[in-house]
């Protein structure tokens, strides 16, 4: 007797493997004896997994390998996740207590520049998937926080020549713009800030923008591409 007939008549309760599927589901319903002290001891080993690992890891690896790849770090530096994706040879600068959240990628200079520089201040966040493009300069200042999934190019990226593109050719450098982020500016989830713009102290970036042009300080900005929407005032 074929595989495929013992399967076919064990489905409809017949020959050697007519029991199979009442094991199947005694089996799936099966559940082992819940006893405190073995929970205790799991949950323990899960929050010492969850907490202490990634600390420990920041530790011996992940901190050293930045601080081995910038130019300067401030104290206290927190990784909320792993060592960003660094591309290309250009400076980075990080202050004093700055929050890096985890999946970020960093191409500073790469093909296009090796004079490219990240500069980040004191007291800043950054958050989840974060990317950056960088073939001259993006300044970050004291006190902002950047969302999740922001990103910022200070360049096209691509030319805009299919043939030049097919070379795999980088953009020219006169292309790109710095980008600078005051301080105390909140930039919101997936907002993406483009080449030569400037956002001024204190300034808010809506979730979702598409900033193409100077943010005046103390603004709040959002769409795409962005646009005022207010000024802010201090009790904001």
């Amino acid at each position: 007797m074929s595989w495929e007939q013992l399967v076919a008549d064990a489905r409809r309760g017949k020959g050697p493997l007519r029991h199979a599927r009442s094991i199947l589901r005694a089996m799936r319903s099966a559940r082992l004896p819940v006893l405190k002290p073995v929970g205790t001891l799991l949950s323990a080993e899960r929050d010492i997994r969850h907490r202490l690992w990634p600390m420990f890891l920041q530790f011996i690896y992940r901190e050293p390998m930045l601080r081995h790849r910038a130019a300067r770090v401030g104290p206290r530096l927190l990784l909320e996740g792993a060592l960003p994706l660094m591309y290309g040879d250009g400076r980075i600068e990080i202050g004093a207590d700055v929050t890096i959240g985890g999946n970020n990628t960093w191409i500073i200079g790469s093909k296009l520049s090796t004079d490219a520089e990240f500069v980040i201040g004191d007291h800043v966040h950054i958050g989840y998937a974060n990317g950056f493009n960088i073939a001259k300069s993006v300044r970050i200042g004291d006190h902002s926080i950047l969302a999740s999934w922001v990103e910022m190019f200070d360049n096209p990226t691509h030319p805009l020549d299919p043939g030049t593109r097919r070379r795999n050719e980088p953009v020219p450098l006169d292309e790109a713009a710095p980008i600078v982020i005051g301080a105390d500016v909140w930039i919101g989830t997936k907002a993406m800030i483009l080449r030569g713009v400037t956002i001024g102290d204190g300034s808010v970036v809506g979730a979702g923008s598409v900033v193409t042009r100077d943010v005046p300080p103390a603004t709040l900005v959002a769409g795409n591409p962005a646009r005022v929407i207010r000024e802010l005032k201090p009790a904001d």
